[in-house]
């Protein structure tokens, strides 16, 4: 839940890399990030592992965007 909500050092950019790449093209995976693709570079201990990550997520993807007021939030305010 929530790719992206705080840097990844070194080893879990590694452990994640690894788990989509054999997933690829074998299992079906649901991500979740309120980052836009292009800033996922920013959270990655190195930007340029993004970009192999991003492409396999992508290749056989169905992307919903989706928007709207925070849940936790509403629900705190109906309170």
């Amino acid at each position: 839940d929530e790719l992206g909500y705080l840097p990844m050092n070194k080893q879990g950019m590694h452990n994640l890399f690894q788990l989509i790449n054999a997933l690829y093209e074998y299992r079906s995976i649901i991500l979740t990030t309120n980052k836009e693709f292009t800033h996922w570079g920013e959270f990655f201990y190195d930007g340029n592992v993004a970009v192999p990550i991003v492409d396999r997520i992508i290749h056989h993807s169905h992307i919903f965007m989706l928007g709207g007021e925070s849940y936790r939030l509403k629900s705190k305010l109906n309170n």
